[in-house]
């Protein structure tokens, strides 16, 4: 643990047969892993402290179970769903009495500082930020890097591009300010794809129900998706292609014309063309190779 993140003090709660791990990975200047374990509490003190020589500004987003965060006088209990920040160059201690995953983001305080102008005693340490938040809508994108890093290392690194802006989004709104610039526009494009993503089976769903959904006009949602080629419809249709690939897997069951509904498709006809469109194939071969 210390090797992965900064110098820290471990103690396995004797509960059982220990077990632990870490998944751990670089992307330019962020670190992203997956770290889990039976119950035990961290530490990180000041003659820790005096021992490091880069200080970090990390976030803890939960997967399983619930742990408790102490730092600057504040206790937060972390669990799924929500996101909480801590601080390397203050102490702070974890206590975690049953198992325990989170998804832990780092990136270094003094690039935070330089590029984005944040001061880390801005930021709230151990405080929870829900899903609709800024921070948590952040949280799901990094919780998407980190599955996909498990099964496609080339794709999570491609998908973690952005990571340094939405960080540094997610902080600059957990502070209270406005992020600005590049950050911003990371922040408005992860907010617009976590709205599609969970209405995108509305048949009736289209580019103007996405702008005032996500309280923005036309305009500013196509800038949003600038770098993402045939803009919001593409995107769209192709999360309802991801959607209907997931239930041709696990729903054999299923017939077709559901599906299409089920996905978002009008027509079961548009369902054929879109599929064929992005995967190459028909519905019912590809669920035959599934």
């Amino acid at each position: 643990m210390t090797a992965a993140y900064v110098p820290l003090a471990v103690s396995p709660i004797p509960t059982g047969r220990f077990r632990g791990y870490i998944e751990h990975a670089r992307y330019d200047e962020l670190d992203l892993s997956v770290i889990g374990s039976t119950p035990q509490v961290i530490q990180r003190t000041d003659s820790l402290i005096a021992r490091s020589n880069e200080e970090y500004l990390l976030a803890s987003i939960p997967t399983q179970g619930t742990a408790r965060l102490h730092q600057d006088g504040r206790v937060a209990d972390v669990s799924p769903g929500g996101i909480g920040f801590y601080d390397s160059t203050r102490p702070y201690h974890w206590d975690a009495y049953q198992d325990f995953e989170q998804v832990v983001v780092q990136v270094p305080l003094s690039r935070l500082q330089e590029r984005y102008g944040l001061d880390s005693k801005e930021i709230p340490t151990a405080t929870i930020f829900s899903p609709d938040t800024a921070p948590g809508i952040v949280a799901q994108f990094f919780r998407g890097v980190a599955a996909l890093q498990r099964t496609d290392p080339t794709g999570a690194a491609i998908l973690a591009e952005p990571g340094m802006d939405l960080m540094a989004a997610a902080v600059t709104a957990a502070a209270g300010r406005m992020p600005r610039d590049q950050s911003a526009d990371a922040l408005n494009r992860q907010r617009v794809l976590a709205f599609m993503r969970s209405h995108c089976a509305d048949p009736d769903l289209g580019v103007d129900r996405i702008a005032e959904g996500c309280s923005m006009s036309r305009r500013t949602l196509y800038r949003v998706f600038g770098e993402f080629e045939g803009g919001p419809g593409t995107v769209l249709r192709r999360m309802r292609i991801e959607r209907a690939c997931d239930l041709l897997r696990n729903a054999p069951q299923l017939p077709l014309s559901a599906v299409a509904k089920a996905a978002g498709f009008l027509t079961e006809r548009s369902f054929y063309r879109s599929f064929r469109l992005e995967m190459g194939t028909t519905p019912g071969s590809f669920r035959a190779m599934a």
